[in-house]
Parts: structure tokens; sequence; C-alpha cells
């Protein structure tokens, strides 16, 4: 049953929700926006799009403790930080934060390995997306096979249909949240509105990037000189990584002393020099030619092997901020030009 909510209540509604969870949503941090807890519906930012940092914090974050540990008169004593104390939501992530998600949990859990402190944060966390109405110039969800109001993986889906939301509830967890007097039933005419305004929203999305025969064409350019025209730009700096919402790769440290300390996950690159340098000094990635490489191969070859996806979902912000303008598309584009 689809419903809606005037945007003159929907302060009212994230204050109730504040009441019994923790709530993320798009928010100012210095100079730009991020998802981020908080304590005020006054504190979302309505108007970001792209978030500069993707929610992808709120379930792998940048820096974790995984357990402390204390040597104490009976032992060693173990304190593991998996647990999540309180129920969470996600207030207005995008449809391709939520795919970047999903692709996460292929990584995170699966029957062989489950991270608990992954999956814990994820079964305790309510999903509440919004809609695309006017995609940026950076953004390529299309081309990847997502789309501007894809639904896939959120509780609750809102359209933005000018002094109210649709809302679309996907799960119980969403059914549970529209029972309260901010919902009413929406009519004919608010579902045509939802209709038009994603129709837009489609049409005003660059053409998409054929990537059919992606995968097959990068198996045999592994030593193609093409890598070395794409490394002469690349600064091997990282952002592309450490803001995508897929890339995952993570480095564990011990900090402390026999007495005390604990277990830290921090997040990694493949584009540092160091990330595949081994215990031998024998490093695979010798230089940015191979990284640079094997950003793309992962991505769009060893992703759709190993997951069936590709590990890419077009939130564009590895255009919008890579210090020298390197373009993803731009380079998919000359790559499957390539013979």
């Amino acid at each position: 049953m689809t419903k809606k909510i005037a945007k003159q209540d929907v302060d009212q509604f994230l204050t109730w929700l504040l009441e019994d969870h923790v709530v993320y949503a798009p928010a100012r941090v210095a100079n730009y926006v991020s998802f981020r807890p908080i304590s005020s519906p006054d504190e979302v930012v309505w108007d970001c799009l792209v978030t500069r940092e993707p929610p992808k914090d709120i379930f792998f974050p940048q820096t974790e403790v995984l357990f402390e540990y204390e040597q104490t008169d009976d032992g060693v004593s173990l304190r593991s930080t998996e647990t999540v104390d309180k129920e969470r939501i996600v207030w207005g992530i995008r449809p391709c934060d939520v795919r970047a998600l999903l692709v996460q949990e292929a990584v995170f859990d699966t029957p062989d390995a489950r991270d608990v402190y992954f999956v814990n944060k994820r079964a305790n966390t309510t999903l509440i997306g919004i809609g695309c109405n006017e995609p940026l110039s950076t953004c390529f969800c299309t081309s990847v096979g997502g789309g501007p109001f894809d639904k896939e993986g959120l509780d609750l889906f809102l359209t933005d249909i000018g002094d109210a939301y649709l809302v679309e509830a996907l799960t119980e967890k969403g059914e549970h949240l529209t029972k309260g007097a901010y919902f009413k039933l929406a009519a004919k005419a608010d579902l045509k509105a939802a209709k038009e305004v994603e129709q837009a929203a489609l049409e005003r999305l660059p053409e998409a990037v054929d990537l059919a025969t992606i995968r097959e064409h990068l198996d045999e350019m592994i030593d193609h000189p093409f890598w070395d025209e794409v490394q002469a730009t690349c600064i091997g700096c990282g952002v592309c990584t450490f803001l995508c919402p897929v890339c995952h790769c993570f480095d564990i440290v011990d900090e402390g002393t026999a007495a005390c300390g604990q277990r830290v996950r921090n997040w990694d690159t493949c584009q540092y020099c160091i990330y595949s340098l081994e215990a031998s000094g024998h490093n695979p990635r010798p230089t940015q030619r191979e990284r640079v490489r094997q950003r793309l191969m992962h991505k769009f070859d060893y992703y759709m092997v190993n997951q069936g996806v590709i590990g890419c979902v077009g939130c564009g912000r590895c255009v919008q901020l890579c210090p020298v303008n390197l373009d993803i598309r731009q380079t998919l584009v000359q790559l499957e030009a390539c013979e």
C-alpha cells in the first residue's frame, strides 16, 4: 500500500525516530556533506544528491576497534565490539549507495566468512532511501545496472513529488514505520506525479556507457600499453577508492603492549605501493601502472567472476573528486576501443 507524507510533517517524523534510534542522515561537516548521526532534524541537509563521503562508514568504519585485550591475574581478558547497542536508521540514502551496500554484503556476509562487525550493524539498521529527481552530470548508475529510482535493498523508499514524499514500504521494517499519523494514503495523482518525476530523471542522465563486453576485453589487456597512458596521469592518491561506496580493502593492526591493547581495522587502498608489498620484499604491483590496472580489473572483471555483479555503482564520486580529473567513464570507453 503506497502512502505519502507531507514535507511539513517530515521533521516531526524524524524527531519521533530519534526517540528510539540512532539516525544517520546527510549533514554538514566543515565545508562538505556526509552521513553522520544527527540529534535534530535541523541538521539534515536536504539539497545534497551525492554526499562527499559514502555512507559505507556506517557499516564498515574507516577505523574500527575489533576487540580489546588486557592481561589480568586470571589470564587474558577480551572485550569484543561486535554488539550493536541501539537500532539504527539511515535517512536519505540514495539508490547507488544502497547497491554498493548489497555488493559489500556479498563480501562480508557469506556462509564461509561472516564478518560479525558488518553483519550486526546491517541487521540492526533500517534503510530509508530517496530517489534522485535530478541526477548530476557525473552520475552513471544506469551504465552499471542501477537507476535513480532503484529500490532494491531498501526498507522504505521516498519519491519527492513537490510538497510531499510518496512513500513505499518494501519490508516489514519499512511497513512498521509508516503506521504513524504522519502518513496518508497516496492518491492516483500522487502516483502519476512520481512516474513523471522518475521519467524526467532518466532523461536527464547522460547516455549509458556500453559495458556488455568489458570483462572479456579486460582479460585480453593485461599487458596492453593502454595502462601506461592511464598511469601517466594518475598520482596514486587513493581518493577514488576511499570515496568509493563499494571499495572495502582494509588493514589490521595490533596496538598496545603485552599488558593491554586493541586490534584495529583501518581502510586501505590498492592504489598505495605498500598495499601489495610482501614480507619477502617482493611487490607484484611495483608501479602505478599495475595499481591502476588492478582497480579497473577488480571492479569490472574479478567482481563479475566472483560475485556476479560489477564492483561499481555509478555514484560519480571518483569523477567529481579526482584531483587530476580522471573520468572512469572515459577510461572505460577508451579501453573498449583498444585493439
